[in-house]
C-alpha cells in the first residue's frame, strides 16, 4: 500500500512539474515575443519607432551579413516609398525559448511577407531567427538578432519570377 501511495505521489509531482515547466516556458516566451509583435507593427507603418526596442549594443546578423539598425530603418522607409498599398504580415513559430532575470532569448522560423498594389509579386523571407534579449533599466531590449534564410516551398516557382534567387537551394 505504501509503495501505491508513494508511486502515486511521485508520479503526480512528475506530471504537474511538467505541467508548470511548460506554462512557464509559454511566460517566458510570450513576453519577448510580444516585443517582436509590437516591432512588426511599426515595420511598415513608423520604422523610425523600432530603434527603442533595440539594445545600443545591438548586433544583427543576415545570413552572412552583418547589418546595422539605422540602415534597416532606411531600407524601410525607402521600401514604403516606392510600394504604394503596401501590405505586411509576419508570421512566426517560436521553436525555443526561455528568459531569466537579465537575458532571455527565442528562435523562431518566420515568414514575412510584402506586397503592394503596384507590383504584382509577393516578395516573401522566410528565415529561422534567434533574438537575444537583455533587460535593461526601461525593459526588455534586443541586443542580438540573427537570421538565416530558408526556401519558402509554400511559393511555387511560377508565382514567383524571382523565386530561385529568393529562395536558393543548397
Amino acid at each position: 500500500m505504501f509503495k501505491l501511495v508513494f508511486s502515486f505521489a511521485l508520479t503526480s509531482w512528475v506530471i504537474l512539474s511538467s505541467v508548470a515547466a511548460s506554462s512557464a516556458f509559454a511566460t517566458d516566451t510570450n513576453k519577448l515575443s510580444d516585443i517582436l509583435k509590437k516591432i512588426d507593427q511599426l515595420v511598415c507603418t513608423q520604422p523610425e519607432k523600432i530603434d527603442s526596442f533595440y539594445s545600443s549594443k545591438l548586433v544583427i546578423m543576415i545570413d552572412d551579413k552583418r547589418a546595422l539598425l539605422e540602415n534597416r530603418i532606411r531600407d524601410y522607409r525607402q521600401m514604403m516609398s516606392d510600394l504604394k498599398g503596401m501590405k505586411c504580415t509576419m508570421e512566426r513559430k517560436v521553436l525555443a525559448g526561455r528568459a531569466g532575470d537579465k537575458v532571455g532569448y527565442v528562435l523562431v522560423d518566420e515568414l514575412i511577407s510584402v506586397t503592394a498594389e503596384n507590383v504584382h509579386t509577393d516578395e516573401r523571407q522566410h528565415s529561422v531567427c534567434n533574438y537575444v534579449f537583455t533587460r535593461e533599466k526601461d525593459g526588455w531590449k534586443i541586443s542580438l538578432e540573427q537570421c538565416s534564410s530558408l526556401p519558402d516551398y509554400s511559393i511555387r516557382p511560377g508565382d514567383d519570377a524571382l523565386y530561385y534567387f529568393h529562395n536558393p537551394v543548397y
